[in-house]
This record gives structure tokens, sequence and C-alpha cells, in this order.
């Protein structure tokens, strides 16, 4: 979650649609966040994703009778039971999932249907499930759910850990995955573990099965969070589910975090604003997508602007880390990847159909869409409106290479 200053509304929104090609350019991996040097791998090709639809919301432009207001919605899946979509919200007052009807075509459509409301499920204690702050989602093969529980210290300094929460149809949360010691936060503590609203933001499934998270910026003891002047080095992590000992933490990689990307008339970084990784989308079970998401504050009652970036993801040799509690100090081989959207470059074209695009979105979720028009994969963007009158609730739907 991107926190941002509130600000007056934008007076006019409207859906746009629009297809076209987006080209990909070719980045060098981030600068490194630990003491030691690292290296990334990576073959320097570069790839195209083709923009089949689009659609943007403002504030309050989604509803459900006699529901709470859908937004803040920062992960999105595909329900076959019902050929529904579903979304997590990260609002932690009354955490649930929104289900949604999307059509999809130049113009896309959302509807949405009704929420469900996640609550301690048999066995586990009512005060497990307070605060609970999904962020990711992720539909098991037996409908039931995984979200990802990011980190947090409250209003009250009381700690939530991060977490995986699997969750039942019905909302109840059934248990509560908690990743390796390093990830702990510790109350009054600043220089270990997961930073304060800045842990696990991301979640995908593989192919064979793995669940797999990411952070949203570097633990405490790994390395300085990413800037404006370099990038940072956070860890994605896998759960594996043991024959007689459930979901466990696996592997962990090491993974470069571009730095904040200022855009002319934006020159500082909101609240929390700093370049991060939002969510993953696994392709096979050695390579996945990557969106990274910041957030830019320009002239005084403008909205904020949102570099957003997706990129290929290979594993590529990169070293297992989950034996270090700290990277500091260390060489390391990273995860190798490859910049396959970038789009900043197409917000002026998208501004010129529908001016709420302009500043960017907050896009924070990433799925696999049904079969484009030539029977291609397709993936999905939303964004996170954080429940603010200045943000939006958009969608893309781009076709994969």
């Amino acid at each position: 979650m991107v926190r941002v200053s509130r600000k007056k509304p934008p007076t006019s929104i409207a859906p746009f649609a629009g297809a076209c090609l987006l080209a990909a350019v070719v980045v060098l991996a981030a600068a490194c966040a630990v003491r030691a040097p690292l290296t990334a791998t990576g073959d320097g090709r570069a790839r195209t994703l083709r923009l089949l639809g689009s659609v943007a919301y403002p504030a309050g432009g989604l509803t459900v009778a006699d529901g709470p207001r859908v937004g803040s919605l920062s992960g999105l899946a595909f329900d076959r039971q019902t050929g529904q979509w579903v979304a997590a919200s990260d609002e932690t007052v009354q955490a649930r999932l929104a289900w949604l009807d999307i059509g999809f075509g130049p113009t896309l459509t959302v509807r949405p249907l009704r929420f469900t409301f996640l609550g301690p499920g048999p066995g586990l204690p009512a005060d497990a499930v307070v605060g609970l702050e999904p962020e990711s989602l992720v539909v098991m093969a037996d409908g039931s759910f995984v979200t990802s529980i990011e980190g947090y210290h409250d209003a009250k300094n009381v700690v939530h850990q991060p977490a995986l929460a699997f969750v039942a149809r019905d909302g109840g949360v059934t248990q509560l995955v908690r990743p390796r010691g390093h990830f702990t936060i510790v109350a009054g503590d600043r220089t270990r573990g997961v930073r304060h609203n800045l842990g696990l933001e991301s979640l995908t499934r593989t192919p064979d099965g793995r669940l797999l998270s990411g952070l949203e910026q570097p633990l405490a003891q790994d390395g300085p969070m990413s800037s404006v002047a370099r990038g940072g080095i956070v860890r994605l992590l896998e759960f594996v589910e043991r024959p007689g000992r459930g979901w466990t933490p696996g592997r962990e990689w090491a993974y470069p975090l571009e730095a904040t990307a200022i855009v002319p008339g934006y020159d500082r970084p909101c609240e929390d604003g700093q370049n991060g990784l939002s969510d993953l989308l696994a392709l096979d079970n050695d390579r996945w997508l990557a969106l990274e998401r910041a957030c830019l504050l320009g002239r005084p009652g403008a909205p904020a602007y949102n570099p957003v970036r997706v990129f290929e993801v290979n594993t590529g040799g990169a070293d297992d880390v989950s034996g270090l509690p700290s990277l500091a100090g260390h060489q390391i081989r990273l995860l190798s990847k490859r910049l396959v959207l970038d789009v900043t470059a197409v917000l002026p074209r998208l501004a010129r159909a529908a001016p709420v695009f302009a500043p960017g979105s907050n896009f924070e979720a990433l799925a696999f869409g049904p079969a484009g028009p030539r029977g291609e994969r397709t993936v999905v963007l939303m964004s996170d409106d954080n429940l603010r009158a200045t943000q939006t609730t958009a969608f893309l739907w781009l076709a994969l290479p």
C-alpha cells in the first residue's frame, strides 16, 4: 500500500478503451543495497506487451448495495468455480474479498457483485485475524484462497506479523503461516525484520503448486530502501507444502529492485512512495512477472503520479539466501530480470482518451486474463485507490508476446 496526501479529486473521469503496441526497453539491474558487491544476470532481450483494453473508475465509482465501498483493491485472481473475479481489499478495519464480474474487450467493464468478509475459522482465535491486511491473492486448486499479509505496526503500536493467510470460501481464516525468523517484526526495534507496511506485498502460485511471495522493500538488516539515487535488494520467498508438515518456508532469492524513477514535474516520492515490488505472477515454475510501482508528488494540489513497470524475472542460477539472516557483507548472485512494460511510456496515449490516466494509477495487482482475440495468453493489471478521492481503480488488459 502506498500512502499519498489527500487532495482535491478530479472533476471528471471517464472509462478509456483502446489498443496499442507497447514497446519494451531494456534496463540495467538496480544498484546494490548491501555492502558487498552483488551480481545480476540477464540476456538483454527486449519484449513487448500489447494493450487490449483498459478502464478506470473514480473513487466511489464501484459500489455494492448495502456494503462498504469497493476500493483499496490490492490483489486479483480468477475463480473457476463461479467464473467470477475476486479481489483482496487491504483495508485493515474490515478485511474482505470483493467479487467482480469483468467484461473483456476494447472497453473493459467491471461490476462489483458482493463481499466475503474474513474472520477466524475453526480452531483459530479471534484475535489472530484482527487487523489483517490482505495484499495479494491466489485461488488454490480446491477453490480456497491464500492472501499475503504484509506486516505492520498499527496506531496503538501493536505488531501485526507478516504471514500467508489460508482462507476458506466462506471467509474463515484457517491457518496463518509465518516466514522465517529474520522476517519477524520486533516491537521497538527498527533495525531488523520487515519494515512497517513494506513486507509481503505480492503472492503467486507456480504450476507445480508452490507459493511465492516477495517483499515490497528490503528487510531492515538487508540494506536501505530503494530511493531516487539507488535501487534496493528485496527477498522473494517460496512456501512449500510438505507431507505431514503442511506449508513451510522454502528457498529465498534476492531480487534487484529498481531505483525510484523521477519524471518531469514530479520531484519527490509520496509517504511510503519509493519504488517497491507490489505483485508477482508465475509464468512457469522458474519465470515470473514482477510489478514495480512508485508514487511521486508534484506541485501542491496536483494528483500523485505513479511510475509503473513490469519485469520478467528468472531464477537463472540465483543463490538461495534462506540461510542468511542478513544479506549485508555477502556476495550474492541475484535473480535476473528484464523490462517488458513501462506504463509511463504509454500514459500520454491513454490520457488523450481519458484524462484520469494522465498521472497514472497505483497498479498493485497482476493476474492472468482470458484468452485474447488472437488466442494469446493475457494478463490483467489492477490499481489500488487506497480509498482516496484523488486515486482510481483502474484495469489494464494486456497480451503476452
